[in-house]
């Protein structure tokens, strides 16, 4: 699991997140919804590697990617329940292996990812 510092520094108190990246795709994911949520993140890292991802919350539950496109076509096969099936099941070998070694277990985060997901998801809100 990576591990997100947030409020950190050294006169300040830290808040240290484990995680998974799979849980951005879960129904469940990230305290079911309740807890901080790196689906931003996950989400942000796809895209720079050539998908589209669509966001978007279910009701009182986790906010989470819903779909993920190339090329303008959603990349889910037939049969994948968006929230319950586990993603790597159907999620690209290629992309998986991306995602593992950019979110390994215990690597720390740089802020500026934290500031990229917060950019992005302000620029795709739908107020």
């Amino acid at each position: 699991m990576p591990r997100e510092i947030i409020f950190g520094g050294e006169e300040n108190p830290t808040y240290i997140v484990d995680w998974d990246w799979e849980e951005a795709f879960s129904k469940f994911g990230f305290e079911d919804g309740d807890g901080w949520n790196g689906t931003d993140i996950v989400a942000a890292f796809i895209e720079e590697q050539g998908y589209e991802t669509e966001c978007d919350t279910w009701g009182c539950h986790n906010y989470m990617i819903w779909d993920i496109k190339r090329s303008g076509a959603s990349i889910i096969p037939d049969g994948v329940k968006a929230g319950y099936t586990h993603p790597r099941l159907w999620i690209p070998k290629t992309l998986q292996e991306k995602l593992d070694e950019e979110f390994e277990v215990g690597k720390m985060l740089p802020a500026k990812t934290l500031k990229h997901a917060a950019l992005r998801l302000s620029m795709k809100q739908k107020w």
